[in-house]
């Protein structure tokens, strides 16, 4: 009779190979994680950020659902934006399609659920092949399924954040493209299609990185040339049907961030001691902290040291989660590897380090999966008959305890932080369906869930990067469709849809019909020709009387589609007459997409809707010489970079801000690291304050920013912490993204600057009103 440790892991094996018991497994542990989201569906989010990105949501589901229409522009944001080209927005993603049938608001812990139950699987599947035990892998799964940042993106909006739960499908799928598998090439083109339909600002770029250490560390486990040969032809083949499959959606963005780039700046960083903080501290029962953010139960992670008895498939994983909590730390880290991946292309917009602490979680539990199968293949290779004077099987049963208890950590943790959320239950302060036609309002970006209810725009923009918005946007319009010339003739809108309007225009000579919305390239009339009025929506009409039908038909969202489209066909063509098989030819078949998308490019132009670039206070950026109130300084650096004058307040205003300008000119190439330092020594005794910025304006690195023009940097500084008294106001250049070293220059006089730095004014700050003093 078999001892009872050993048939309880044979039992727990057995039940953890069968996929409906272990879906049932999963879907139980991510209701319960997930019970507080699932008994607020319907609920508003009142948080500032879900304002903003749900009310995307929102609109496209509207588009859907009352207009019939596809979700290509969005009218109800910044004065109109192309929905597909905007990074935060998930509706190119099936999951609009359960929005569509629920409502956006009820869809979303819906939706949270799925992704966990996804993201357990997923690992799951990957783990198994990476250790080798299904019962390891599946105690592991809800470590990285259930990981706090997913419940503390819920919790503040982000829910686009979920899709690092696919990660390790992509991971999965690119093991078995190297294998030869056609279904890891079709999972790896879907999953990247899916987050970038989703929204996936951080998972895309971050999931491209692992896939293709993914891909090398498969490479690297195949032996023999023609097999590693092999692999590089279907690894080749999964990259350009990926490329083609996400054409629908990285066509609309790339030609988004082509116009109008997305800039994060700063140097973030994160000690040791906040990571481990991060990872391992149960978050405050309140949800409201810092610690656990990122929580993965520490009793579970104990069994990582048994992962060294099998320290070849450990090394990958160990190394790779290290390499990770290197990454978070961010630029406290020296030297910084975020901080050299930030240089790449793409990886320049990312903000957060800590974010990085995901996929470390993930190869963190590859690990704690791993230590369980050493328990377990100890188990079997003890004969039964010995079984009663082993210990491993009581172990491996321990073992298996120690894990199950840490889903229940796992659990409490991921309730804790969904309580981050300002939820306020339905029916809530959501304002009724009011049946009105669209008109654009002035708006509030923290507060656009209140806008759509009332079919109301908002020309307040809360958006990450500069969206094209026109200056002539109006909200106080008695309507939004009219002629520029008002002594012209009439205009009276017909029908309004979001991706197409009706104006019957009476003209009495040639004149602009102008729409309150921003212009796109997309937009296509019926009569006339459209053009961009200060960037806003205008068509040139003819004299007479006509009926102008505007569509939003854009180039790279149609397109990108029909790309796709052609990209799955190939798929399916290789499935059926190459019999799956990723060679030469399958890579010939992918490529046809892209000469597609090649010759669309070429045979139809599109002009780009370029922000215009204007600092904080809404000035503009380029200026055409230095104004008669600016101090002329002329202090050139040892990169291509001019610091030609400056305007410096002799104090603070009113409200104890200090409004600065430095103008700036670009002469050849910059390092991307350049940026610029503002130093504010004060009295004896005092602390230095700093106003340093990578950025001129919030709009150009030193390395983007245009040549050979005055660039106008304005900012503000509050002195609301300061000491009374006299300040000088020093201006250099540092490698700001890398060492952090200075960059030397030379003053109007041709000699070196003391301190790599230039004076470029004096300020003043008065003492304190006493009762300001006072606490």
């Amino acid at each position: 009779m078999m001892p009872p440790p050993r048939r309880l892991l044979r039992f727990a094996h057995r039940a953890a190979t069968l996929t409906s018991v272990r879906l049932a497994l999963f879907a139980a542990l991510a209701l319960a994680a997930a019970w507080r989201p699932l008994q607020q569906a319907g609920g508003m989010n009142d948080f500032r950020d879900a304002h903003l990105l749900h009310s995307y949501e929102d609109a496209g589901t509207r588009t859907v659902t009352h207009y019939g229409q596809l979700p290509l522009w969005n009218p109800w944001a910044c004065g109109g934006q192309y929905a597909l080209g905007s990074p935060q927005t998930r509706v190119a993603s099936p999951t609009l399609l359960v929005s569509a049938l629920m409502g956006a608001r009820p869809a979303e812990p819906l939706l949270l659920w799925a992704f966990l139950v996804l993201g357990m699987e997923g690992f799951f599947h990957y783990a198994r092949r990476r250790v080798g035990s299904a019962l390891g892998a599946l105690g592991a799964a809800p470590l990285f399924g259930l990981a706090g940042f997913t419940a503390l993106s819920w919790s503040i909006g982000w829910l686009n954040f979920a899709g690092f739960l696919l990660l390790p499908w992509l991971l999965w799928g690119t093991r078995r493209a190297a294998e030869g598998h056609l279904r890891g090439a079709a999972v790896v083109a879907g999953t990247f299609a899916v987050l970038l339909g989703f929204g996936g600002t951080y998972p895309v770029p971050m999931g491209a990185l692992f896939v293709a250490l993914e891909s090398g560390r498969t490479l690297y486990g195949l032996r023999g040339t023609p097999r590693r040969k092999s692999a590089l032809w279907a690894l080749g083949a999964t990259a350009v049907f990926t490329l083609g499959a996400c054409a629908f959606r990285l066509w609309p963005l790339v030609e988004t961030m082509r116009s109008a780039p997305r800039i994060m700046a700063g140097t973030p960083g994160n000690s040791a001691e906040e990571l481990a903080r991060m990872l391992l501290q149960m978050p405050a029962s309140s949800g409201y902290s810092d610690p656990g953010n990122f929580f993965l139960a520490p009793a579970v992670l104990a069994l990582i040291p048994l992962a060294a008895w099998a320290w070849r498939r450990a090394l990958y994983p160990a190394v790779l989660a290290a390499l990770c909590v290197w990454m978070a730390a961010g630029y406290a880290a020296v030297p910084s590897l975020f901080g050299a991946l930030r240089l790449l292309p793409v990886f320049g917009t990312l903000r957060y380090p800590e974010r990085f602490l995901v996929p470390a979680g993930l190869f963190l539990a590859e690990l704690v999966a791993l230590g369980l199968a050493v328990l377990l293949v100890r188990v079997w290779r003890v004969p039964a008959a010995r079984t009663a004077t082993s210990w491993w099987p009581t172990a491996a049963v321990v073992a298996c305890v120690v894990i199950a208890v840490g889903w229940g950590f796992q659990v409490r943790a991921f309730d804790r932080l969904s309580r981050w959320s300002q939820m306020v239950p339905a029916p809530g302060p959501v304002p009724e369906e009011a049946e009105r036609p669209f008109a654009q309002a002035r708006g509030n970006r923290w507060a656009q869930g209140y806008f759509l209810a009332l079919n109301r725009g908002s020309i307040a923009c809360g958006e990450a990067w500069p969206v094209p918005m026109s200056e002539r946007l109006r909200g106080d319009l008695p309507q939004e469709e009219y002629l520029e010339d008002a002594s012209a003739g009439t205009a009276r809108r017909v029908e309004w849809t979001p991706n197409r309007v009706t104006v019957d225009v009476t003209a009495t000579r040639p004149t602009v019909l102008l729409v309150n919305q921003n212009w796109h390239p997309g937009w296509k009339s019926s009569e006339g020709e459209v053009v961009s009025q200060d960037g806003l929506l205008g068509v040139r009409v003819a004299e007479g009387t006509h009926r102008v039908v505007l569509r939003f038909l854009p180039r790279s969202g149609l397109g990108g589609a029909l790309v796709s489209a052609l990209a799955w066909l190939g798929l399916g063509f290789v499935a059926w007459r190459l019999r799956g098989r990723l060679g030469p030819a399958a890579i010939g078949v992918a490529c046809v997409p892209l000469v597609a998308w090649g010759v669309l490019l070429a045979t139809s132009p599109e002009p780009l809707a370029r922000a215009v670039p204007l600092n904080a206070d809404g000035s503009p950026m380029r200026v055409a010489a230095l104004p008669p109130t600016a101090k002329p300084v002329d202090a050139r650096f040892d990169v291509p970079v001019e610091l030609v004058g400056a305007e410096i307040p002799l104090a603070p205003d009113a409200e104890g801000l200090l409004h600065l300008v430095l103008y700036w000119r670009v002469t050849g190439p910059v390092p991307r690291s350049a940026g610029i330092f503002v130093h504010f020594p004060g009295p004896p005794g005092s602390k230095r304050k700093n106003a340093d910025h990578p950025v001129l304006g919030g709009t150009y690195f030193f390395a983007e920013a245009p040549r050979d023009t005055l660039l106008r940097d304005a900012f503000s500084v509050s002195t609301k912490d300061w000491d009374a008294g006299e300040r000088k106001v020093l201006v250099g250049l540092w490698h700001a993204g890398g060492d952090g070293s200075r960059i030397g220059g030379r003053g109007a006089d041709g000699k070196a600057l003391t301190s790599s730095h230039v004076e470029v004014g004096t300020l003043a700050v008065p003492p304190k009103a006493q009762s300001e003093e006072k606490p």
